[in-house]
């Protein structure tokens, strides 16, 4: 089962990888001519705490804001089914 969820990690890796590819080459605009408004973000997870940074309209940075809450909030749930899990095989229960 170990070596499964290793390859399944691997594969969700290659398919972020490939993801960001194919959005980077679609986002590129067709003509310049055009004035655009441009706004990019992004956040960096460090263990718990997330790091929010971006330029833009309020409005189009929120929803980063709101990711990144969600996910700080799904790692410290893995953080803490970790030590559970690892309390459970050491007194023999797993």
């Amino acid at each position: 089962m170990r070596l499964t969820l290793v390859y399944l990690g691997i594969l969700i890796i290659l398919l972020g990888i490939i993801l960001i590819f194919i959005g980077g080459i679609s986002s590129t605009p067709s003509s310049i001519s055009q004035p655009t408004s441009v706004a990019y973000g992004g956040v960096v997870l460090l263990g718990p705490f997330p790091i929010f940074f971006g330029v833009g309209p309020k409005s189009e940075l929120f929803p980063l804001l709101i990711f990144g809450i969600i996910f700080t909030i799904i790692a410290v749930i893995f953080y803490l089914y970790s030590f559970y899990i690892f309390r459970r095989s050491t007194q023999g229960k797993l």
